[in-house]
């Protein structure tokens, strides 16, 4: 289902949309399966616990001290180094820029530091940009009780 929202206008379904999905996707945990995926295959999706210095973390490899192994929010490991004989993962974040290393956290990797080795994910997409796969929206699609979403609420007044 997809359906689009414009500033302080109703949603709305399309009349068309390209349909992205996965061929293959599947569990890897422990430190070297998932360098062996990312090498292979890319990205992972993993759990993390998120201790109150991760939501502060501005640079550098984070540890964190406190033991927190539980799992709240999910992100992106998208590599893994060595700097100055310690091994991190190279997190991707969805907290935007402003966060860390340009939306970036380095977390000590092989000590399951923050959950991160414990709960993960790969997948395979499917190829849909050789040969684009695009769905057209049904009357009975587009009337759909669901896609009644009300847009806002916004601010008011003046943006400061």
């Amino acid at each position: 289902m997809c359906r689009n929202c414009l500033p302080h206008e109703p949603c709305f379904v399309p009349d068309q949309y390209y349909v992205y999905n996965v061929a293959e996707f599947g569990a890897v945990k422990g430190e070297e399966a998932m360098m062996q995926e990312i090498y292979q295959r890319g990205p992972i999706a993993c759990g993390i616990a998120v201790p109150a210095a991760l939501e502060n973390y501005t640079s550098g490899i984070f540890e964190d001290t406190t033991g927190d192994q539980n799992i709240v929010h999910d992100v992106s490991i998208v590599g893994y180094g060595v700097e100055n004989g310690t091994k991190y993962w190279v997190v991707r974040n969805s907290w935007g820029s402003h966060f860390g290393e340009s939306g970036f956290v380095r977390v000590i990797r092989g000590i399951n530091n923050i959950a991160i080795e414990t709960d993960c994910a790969w997948a395979v997409p499917t190829d849909t940009w050789t040969n684009p796969w695009v769905h057209h929206t049904t009357e009975d699609e587009k009337k759909d009780p669901n896609n009644e979403i009300k847009n806002g609420p916004y601010p008011e007044g003046e943006v400061k």
